[in-house]
């Protein structure tokens, strides 16, 4: 498969270089798309190698999931999803107001809703789901008392956590009190940067996470925001289910990640794209939820199988030479497969030629194809397959 890179603000100019060999970027990349999503279709490279088709004709439908790495080196935008119902009336009313489907402002690039996995190829941070409110509310408290005077905004915010109230919070911290939450996040940037909120003993995670969102939003309402919500620090192999409504943002650090076919993103802070703060509260769930970690189920040594509760994919990863020197599988729908680390040859059933994948290089997978995945070298793949149609594998 031949896929485009995106390159945003956020982006890596390393971590591509560093993971797959590939020359050094002098521009942030930061995400490779896999799929027919038609922001960024992917083509796929023909038997000769000499010519290329558009993967959606390939396949004469679309891909249910996109698949992409996303390598981050900045924090990304404060963020929410819609529903299945909202995307569809969104873009049917952005439609009818004759906004281009290209424009800066359009917030729904298609009708889909937009539920997404992620799992750490890296060590990866990441913000999301509202925390406990004693918990918010505390660290609140130690912020206020580390700055140097009285910020009447963070005051409010406070009143906000303690009534149990997110809704009214992050209303407040995004919308009508934008500007004073913008003046306490430019005060709690100037603290972490002369060290601060570390004298003062506060929660180091949170003081790390102030430390990176300052630096790069200094001044942005958004800082707030990443007070309320829970961190988490995703090891390899580790993974976050991230449904409709759940407010986050990633941090830094390097993914697969693989999603409804869709671009649906409302965006509240921490990015110089298009913002609707109306928008998003809108689809927001406003609640402390679990954590959103999603449990990998083992099938056999070395396979781990990622099973979101939707309907568009699932996600397996297979790490050689615990899996053995090959494995063997047969998708029941349209697959993608990505090596990830080391080199990897691949093989339908019948047939006589053998593709090597090295590290970032990826096939399509045919549905009903049998394939062969096998190395004699520590290798890593991860291959996105519609839920409903698991592989049946054949070890």
């Amino acid at each position: 498969m031949i896929n485009p890179v995106r390159e945003y603000a956020w982006g890596s100019t390393h971590a591509f270089s560093e993971l797959f060999g590939w020359p050094p970027s002098a521009t942030p990349q930061a995400e490779i798309w896999m799929g027919t999503h038609s922001g960024a279709p992917s083509e796929v490279q023909l038997e000769n190698r000499d010519a290329t088709m558009p993967l959606r004709e390939v396949l004469r439908s679309e891909l249910p999931f996109l698949l992409k790495i996303l390598a981050a080196d900045k924090p990304l935008s404060i963020q929410a999803h819609p529903t299945q119902a909202a995307a569809r009336a969104g873009f049917e009313s952005e439609n009818s107001a004759g906004i281009e489907l290209t424009a800066a402002q359009r917030n729904y690039k298609d009708p889909h809703h937009k539920p997404e996995l992620i799992v750490a190829i890296t060590e990866f941070s990441a913000l999301c789901g509202f925390r406990p409110y004693a918990e918010a509310a505390a660290d609140l408290r130690a912020l206020s008392d580390a700055l140097q005077k009285d910020y009447p905004g963070l005051e409010v915010l406070l009143q906000h956590v303690e009534s149990q109230n997110y809704d009214a919070a992050l209303e407040w911290v995004l919308r009508s009190g934008a500007p004073e939450a913008g003046a306490v996040a430019a005060a709690l940037g100037e603290a972490a940067a002369d060290g601060v909120l570390t004298d003062v003993g506060l929660n180091a995670v949170l003081v790390d996470t102030l430390q990176r969102t300052t630096a790069a939003f200094p001044a942005d309402p958004g800082v707030l925001v990443a007070t309320l919500l829970n961190r988490i620090d995703l090891r390899p192999g580790e993974g976050l289910f991230l449904p409709a409504g759940n407010l986050h943002a990633y941090l830094s650090g390097v993914g697969v990640e693989v999603m409804a076919a869709s671009d649906n993103v409302l965006r509240g802070g921490l990015t110089s794209k298009h913002i609707d703060v109306p928008e998003l509260l809108a689809v927001v769930q406003p609640e402390v939820l679990p954590l959103p970690y999603c449990e990998p189920v083992s099938t056999q040594s070395g396979v781990l199988n990622y099973l979101p509760p939707v309907e568009e994919f699932q996600l397996t990863r297979i790490d050689f030479p615990a899996a053995g020197s090959a494995h063997t599988l047969s998708p029941q729908a349209a697959a993608v497969a990505i090596c990830t680390a080391g080199t990897v040859h691949a093989r339908a059933a019948e047939d006589t030629r053998t593709l090597t994948l090295a590290a970032g290089e990826s096939v399509f997978i045919d549905s009903g194809e049998q394939i062969t995945f096998s190395t004699d070298q520590e290798a890593q793949i991860f291959i996105a397959i519609a839920q409903g149609s698991p592989a049946r594998e054949d070890a």
